[in-house]
């Protein structure tokens, strides 16, 4: 805490008084998420809707003669296709647009800065939209290549504990057996097929939360991507507990909001099946995947207004670590012949020293 106000505390002051660039900035990632997230999502839909077609027309012949059948069972392997196109382009597209939002936010946070030190509220005027974009421009490159290189770390981990349920379930771990209805979980399976995989899962949540200051660290010093991330790391080190226990807070809120909107979303995918229903002589074979998919679909799509005041508490973490009292510094000129990732470690100086970990 600094001056008697904590972190939270002075990010929701800045949420609020800057709620136009902070909610701006949320509703165009929305709006993006909607229409670009929405047209990869109906592409996949309108590529896989002779499949989905011939699923049900499928079952209904062997309903007619009374055989069993297995729903998708001669589209599975066509539909995972699909899939497999349209996940990686949903999946930069959120890099996207959380790159627009943590940068964003952070030059929000820049601009409160700026305006405490002018003395008066109004002597830098509003933070508009337009005037967001064009101080976030120059930064949004660097910070996608920092969601990229954060996402990589994190799949590490990721992957890994996927690695041990799938050895798992492949029978090739000596005395670990996968429970079925007749034989309860061992002892073996609880420790290695439950536990074991959420450690090495929080361990990807550890690094997100050390990485997770570093599109605030570019936008503060412009600084290369690599250089913000040893930066964020060395500075998250610093305070490890308030740091971490902060970061797990807005994790937390963000996953509780998605938990909530996911819900809402249940009563949007009733209508849609309703719809789709209606619109294709009553195939339960698309519709059923389309009100598996809706709830998520439209908790991604406002999620944004959850992660734009976290954004915000990120760059006022970043101030407050970096030695910053809630209120704009004087920059400091960069010393001649140096590049940008060296600038990163020279203002405040201490060196970013070896890459992490």
């Amino acid at each position: 805490m600094t001056g008697g106000t904590s972190v939270v505390a002075e990010a929701l002051r800045i949420t609020g008084r800057d709620r136009r660039p902070v909610f701006g900035s949320a509703a165009l990632a929305g709006v993006a998420a909607l229409l670009v997230g929405g047209g990869i999502v109906a592409g996949a839909f309108a590529v896989s809707w002779g499949l989905f077609l011939e699923a049900g027309r499928a079952a209904e012949l062997a309903v007619a003669y009374e055989d069993s059948y297995v729903a998708y069972a001669d589209q599975w392997d066509s539909l995972v296709d699909v899939a497999l196109c349209a996940f990686p382009l949903l999946l930069l597209l959120a890099m996207v647009l959380v790159a627009w939002l943590l940068t964003a936010q952070a030059v929000t946070v820049a601009h409160a800065r700026e305006r405490a030190a002018a003395g008066t509220t109004w002597a830098l005027g509003a933070l508009t939209l337009r005037a967001l974009w064009r101080r976030s421009r120059p930064h949004l490159g660097a910070a996608l290549r920092v969601q990229s290189l954060t996402l990589m770390w994190a799949l590490v981990p990721g992957l890994a504990g996927l690695f041990v349920l799938v050895a798992i379930q492949l029978e090739v771990v000596p005395g670990v057996v996968w429970p079925t209805y007749h034989e309860p979980a061992t002892v073996q399976f609880i420790l290695v097929g439950r536990i074991l995989p959420v450690v090495i899962w929080a361990l990807g949540l550890l690094l997100l939360i050390r990485f997770s200051l570093a599109t605030a660290v570019r936008v503060a010093d412009g600084c290369s991507a690599t250089a913000a991330m040893r930066r964020s790391w060395t500075l998250t080190r610093t305070a490890r507990l308030r740091t971490t226990g902060t970061l797990l807070l807005s994790t937390a809120a963000i996953a509780a909001v998605f938990t909530v909107l996911k819900w809402l979303g249940t009563y949007v995918a009733h209508w849609a099946g309703l719809l789709m229903l209606a619109t294709t002589d009553d195939n339960v074979w698309v519709t059923g995947v389309l009100v598996v998919i809706t709830p998520a679909a439209v908790a991604l799509v406002l999620l944004p207004f959850a992660l734009a005041p976290a954004g915000v508490l990120f760059a006022c973490l970043r101030e407050r670590l970096d030695g910053g009292t809630g209120q704009a510094r004087v920059p400091v000129a960069a010393p001649v012949g140096r590049s940008p990732g060296e600038r990163c470690g020279d203002r405040a100086g201490r060196s970013t020293g070896p890459t992490p970990l």
